[in-house]
């Protein structure tokens, strides 16, 4: 047999937030309550603030699944909190009138497409500043260091050893001819080199050799000419001047590098230039629709009469005399009971 467990919440909704009502409703469905069903009633009333109020929670909502889905048409927003009604708007919820319930969906639908307005204006900045200033600079930075790879190169493959040499390295004031002994002398040199600095050790075939220390441990070998090459350094003596020599002969390998990253970069420019130049695609629809909720708020308006001191009074009055009727058909004299 199913049982059925009903709760009933009375909820202020223009006070309250999406997360409240879903902690309400978990009361029912948290683990542990032992009835197979749950029903959740919400009670909205006729000709009152309920749509109103609803629409606020709704909308708060709609911001908050956009930040938890990833989904967000902005990257900010501001804090959707009770709404301040102008006279105009409550007569015309607490009367009925049609044009309340278009208003509200006109001022949704305005204030998504702003945000939309709002997010394609960002991105339009940034696609003028990448095309105009980013991969210009990227693209000028590869080129100058494309040309230093290529003098490099020519530097290199003018250098020619000594007939009976097949090394030659030179640290501080001394020329080693072995690999193990040139490679004693690197790593005794970096040993001495400072922590988070670059400091020149030598000279290896007509390039600068630095050493670079950083805080983790890890060392680096470079070759200095017009441009930098950095290898990683090995423990080992015979193994640093392996991975020098190889270094030095493995130039040409930037240049291949660098002519993909120009192909790239000057793809990319070409491609934010272009959706730079496309239109913001719901610009009609969000002139259309700003038009047509000036006029609504202009019928609105026209539709309330100014509140005067005098009248305020007269309807301050007439509430009194109301609220006193009513006391006395559900108190009549002699009859109400005090539980206090």
């Amino acid at each position: 047999m199913s049982v059925t467990s009903t709760f009933f919440f009375i909820l202020n909704v223009r006070k309250i937030r999406p997360t409240s009502i879903e902690q309400r409703e978990g009361r029912g469905l948290r683990q542990g309550n032992e009835n197979s069903e749950v029903a959740v009633y919400r009670y909205v009333t006729k000709q009152t603030f309920d749509a109103y109020s609803w629409s606020l929670v709704g909308n708060k909502q709609r911001f908050i699944s956009q930040v938890m889905t990833s989904r967000s048409i902005s990257r900010s927003c501001e804090d959707i909190d009770e709404a301040t009604l102008s006279y105009a708007e409550i007569k015309a919820v607490a009367t009925g009138n049609p044009l309340i319930r278009e208003k509200m969906e006109i001022d949704n639908e305005v204030q998504r497409l702003k945000m939309l307005k709002a997010s394609y204006d960002s991105q339009h900045y940034s696609l003028q500043d990448q095309f105009m200033i980013k991969f210009p600079k990227l693209i000028a930075a590869a080129e100058e260091k494309l040309n230093c790879v290529h003098a490099d190169i020519r530097m290199r493959d003018g250098q020619v050893l000594d007939a009976d040499e097949e090394f030659a390295i030179r640290i501080g004031n001394v020329a080693f001819h072995e690999r193990a002994d040139g490679g004693n002398a690197v790593l005794s040199a970096v040993s001495r080199c400072k922590v988070g600095e670059t400091t020149a050790i030598g000279e290896y075939r007509g390039f600068e050799v630095r050493v670079e220390k950083n805080f983790i441990g890890v060392n680096y070998l470079i070759l200095h000419g017009r441009t930098d090459y950095k290898v990683e350094m090995s423990n080992s003596p015979v193994g640093c001047m392996v991975k020098l020599e190889n270094c030095f002969n493995g130039m040409d390998g930037n240049i291949e590098f660098l002519e993909k990253k120009l192909e790239q970069y000057r793809r990319d420019m070409e491609q934010a230039k272009a959706e730079y130049e496309k239109p913001f695609a719901y610009e009609e629809e969000l002139k259309s629709k700003t038009a047509r909720q000036f006029e609504l708020n202009t019928m609105l308006d026209l539709e309330n009469k100014p509140l005067t001191e005098e009248n305020t009074e007269t309807m301050t009055e007439d509430r009194y005399h109301e609220a006193g009727q009513v006391a006395e058909q559900e108190y009549p004299y002699g009859e109400r009971k005090d539980y206090r």
